[in-house]
């Protein structure tokens, strides 16, 4: 039954996404700090509506696009069906363009795929892209759709990788807000975050929180880099979240809700199930130890502490994944009852529940362009309460003039270090950034 409601969910991505119940949306009228800004842009009071349908209907198909991009990911790389070996997507999208035709090692793994998709196999991502893919494409023209999609997904990898890059940061930044909407989530978002609300915690001692917004929690469905199947597809920020607003004395599970809202059906369908059968999270960190590559200490003893708050304590056997940090959590019954979800699309609407103590996006904010970056953070400004919390990853120079703009102060900067990178230019780094509401 876990695999038919997985499957379920997949067909519910690639629809046209319904606003919820429980949102506002977005109007003229809440923008009043930014009307000049929006007119110079050419949207203006009369044509600000038509603008908002144009932006969710785009995010919807960006959401479909997204989950086609992880297919190709996941057909490239998995090992779960087939012997074949895993195509590195970098790599695979500079051989196509350099040679101009798909290479040689593609094809078999694209019909190995198919074979796995029309197959019983009950492995979970397998049978969610079993349903992306029936529900997306014909059966008879199925593997020349793939072909398209792979030379689709491949030009953005090649132009990340091989053409942006050599032109600038803000470049690459074009190109994220141009793509599929991703899912991707890792560990190490978890660590930034736990660095933010130790920064919290110093600053408001006597604080406590007691709701909480994630805004795109995620799902570890099929990333570009680091494939890692050791468990099923996981949305490990909710409990990351809960563990380290635990861990630092900012909340108590009694009187905590934390609602993880994703603009993906298939996030939402998920934490809904996890809410009622909290998960046994297989925790694999994204970075992997080498001769060159060395984990920071202090993330190092984050990832050991992980799960304590909101694990059973279980002494449970470790995932092989060599070079990688690993462990699994069992989500105690009780925790599960402190997650809600609900469907948004963060920068056509609000939810219109109770205020929240804290918001946190972390990894989502680079997805917008500066137009949609000004509605996201006037909705994220209107849903916290007075001396309330936003807490990102996003260091857009524009983003401090929105912010202030939308009556959240800045607050703190940190930096933190994931890695260290032998004979590299830098090491492996972060930043997280907290801004307060301002009390009227």
């Amino acid at each position: 039954m876990v695999y038919l409601r997985v499957a379920f969910c997949a067909v519910a991505a690639v629809l046209t996404l319904q606003p919820s119940s429980q949102t506002t949306r977005i109007t003229w009228g809440d923008l009043t700090p930014f009307h000049r800004q929006l007119e110079q842009r050419g949207i203006t009071a009369a044509t600000f509506a038509s603008y908002v349908d144009h932006v969710r209907q785009d995010n919807a198909r960006r959401v479909r696009q997204g989950d086609l991009d992880h297919l190709i990911f996941y057909a490239l790389q998995s090992t779960h069906f087939t012997t074949l070996r895993p195509i590195e997507p970098a790599l695979s999208a500079k051989a196509l363009f350099d040679n101009g035709r798909i290479p040689s090692d593609v094809p078999p793994r694209i019909k190995a795929f198919l074979k796995a998709i029309d197959s019983p196999s009950a492995d979970p991502r397998v049978a969610y892209f079993r349903a992306l893919v029936t529900s997306a494409f014909p059966p008879t023209d199925r593997e020349k759709a793939l072909d398209a999609e792979y030379r689709r997904v491949m030009k953005f990898v090649y132009d990340k990788e091989f053409v942006a890059r050599q032109a600038g940061p803000e470049a690459v930044n074009d190109l994220y807000r141009a793509r599929g909407l991703s899912t991707d989530t890792a560990v190490e978002a978890g660590y930034v975050v736990y660095s933010g609300l130790g920064v919290l915690k110093a600053l408001d001692p006597a604080r406590q929180i007691r709701r909480v917004l994630i805004v795109g929690p995620g799902l570890d469905l099929a990333p570009r880099t680091a494939l890692v199947e050791s468990g099923p597809p996981e949305s490990y920020q909710p409990w990351a979240v809960i563990d380290a607003l635990l861990s630092v004395g900012l909340s108590r599970l009694g009187d905590l809700v934390v609602v993880g809202a994703d603009i993906n059906p298939r996030v939402i369908d998920h934490l809904v199930r996890a809410r009622t059968a909290p998960p046994s999270l297989t925790l694999v960190s994204g970075i992997a130890e080498s001769s060159t590559v060395h984990v920071a200490e202090d993330y190092r003893e984050y990832f050991a502490r992980l799960g304590r708050a909101v694990g059973d304590g279980s002494d449970q056997p470790t995932p092989k994944a060599t070079g990688h940090l690993s462990k699994i959590v069992r989500i105690r019954s009780e925790v599960g009852q402190s997650l809600v979800a609900e469907n948004l699309d963060i920068v056509t609407a609000r939810l219109s529940a109770a205020p929240f103590d804290l918001i946190i996006a972390t990894n989502i904010l680079p997805y917008f362009d500066d137009t949609q970056l000004l509605l996201a953070v006037s909705n994220i400004a209107s849903m916290l309460v007075p001396g309330g919390v936003f807490l990102h990853n996003e260091p857009r120079p524009v983003l401090g003039d929105i912010t202030e703009a939308s009556g959240l102060r800045f607050e703190q900067l940190r930096r933190v270090t994931i890695a260290s990178v032998s004979g590299g230019a830098a090491p492996l780094t972060d930043v997280v950034m907290l801004h307060r509401k301002k009390v009227q």
